[in-house]
Order: C-alpha cells, then sequence, then structure tokens
C-alpha cells in the first residue's frame, strides 16, 4: 500500500539519483557495501554524472536474463516489508548486483573509477563507449548526443565523450 502523502513528500524532497543512493547504501552482500560505494561516490563527485543500481542488463538477451533481472526486482518491491533486526522473518532486499556509473570518457576520471572497482571488490568491471560490436556505432553516437546536450549544453566542444562503467558483484 502507498502512502500518497509519504510519496509526495519524498517526491519533493529528493532527486532521483538520491533515491538510488539510499537503494545502493541499503544494500550489502557477499563483497558489496553500500555505504562504502555512496560514500566513495558522495567524495569524487567530480568523476561521475549520475549512476544506476539494478540487475543486469544484457544485449542482445536471447535467454530473457533481463526480464528474469527485472521480475525479481518487482516481485521484491512487491514482498519488501521494513522487520526490526531481531525478527525471524526477513524479506528480500532491494535484489540490485549491477552499478552503471555515467561519466566523461577522460583516462584520469576513467582509471579512478575502475580503482574503485578494486577498493569495492567487484567481481567484474567493464567500460562501455559503445562500440562493442552487440551495440554498435548507433549507441556510440546516441550517447555522445545524448550527453552534449542534456549534461553540458549547446556550446560544449565536440571532443567530449562518454562511457558506462559496470560493476557486478556475484
Amino acid at each position: 500500500m502507498l502512502d500518497l502523502a509519504k510519496v509526495q513528500f519524498i517526491a519533493q524532497s529528493y532527486a532521483p539519483q538520491e533515491l538510488f543512493a539510499a537503494l545502493v547504501w541499503q544494500r550489502q552482500f557477499n563483497q558489496f557495501d553500500g555505504e562504502e560505494v555512496i560514500t566513495d561516490l558522495s567524495n569524487h563527485r567530480d568523476l561521475w554524472a549520475s549512476f544506476l543500481f539494478t540487475k543486469p542488463i544484457f544485449a542482445p538477451d536471447e535467454n530473457g536474463l533481463s526480464f528474469g533481472g527485472v521480475i525479481d526486482t518487482l516481485l521484491a518491491m512487491a514482498n519488501y516489508r521494513p522487520m526490526p533486526e531481531t525478527s525471524i522473518i526477513h524479506f528480500v532486499a532491494y535484489p540490485a548486483d549491477t552499478l552503471y556509473i555515467l561519466a566523461e570518457n577522460q583516462d584520469t576520471k576513467v582509471s579512478q573509477l575502475l580503482d574503485f572497482g578494486k577498493k569495492w571488490q567487484a567481481d567484474s568491471v567493464e567500460v562501455s563507449d559503445g562500440t562493442n560490436e552487440n551495440y554498435g556505432w548507433q549507441l556510440k553516437r546516441r550517447l555522445r548526443s545524448r550527453l552534449e546536450g542534456a549534461l553540458w549544453g549547446e556550446d560544449v566542444p565536440r571532443d567530449r565523450d562518454a562511457v558506462v562503467v559496470c560493476y557486478w558483484w556475484d
């Protein structure tokens, strides 16, 4: 059940990035420590434009793994109830295991973000600028044009480019 007054307060008080930060902050599993990740991202705001914490996104998705991740997330959100630590009942937390960070394609920024993957003990860290054969040049062009217009405005030099750094924990 949704408390509309609470939803309205949250919507007026927090940006979407802050809401995702709260989801990351809550999460702890295996080597993943959400509080550490958010603290590092907050302390290095100059390295990234935005981030998303979710299940992995596959392209192409011949086996339906992306859709399965969406279903897992929907089920967890439908069944989640906050419980005291002393309770013997514990519901599945937000089931994300993959962090996507949008960043400017600069060697110094990307290398620092890759270093975070080691610090955070991610099982896999990948950088994509959209040139992967699964995505093709259309994605690279779309990524660049969206960043130029939406993040940096119309007066951006044409040599700015973006990457997505993906961290995955098993």
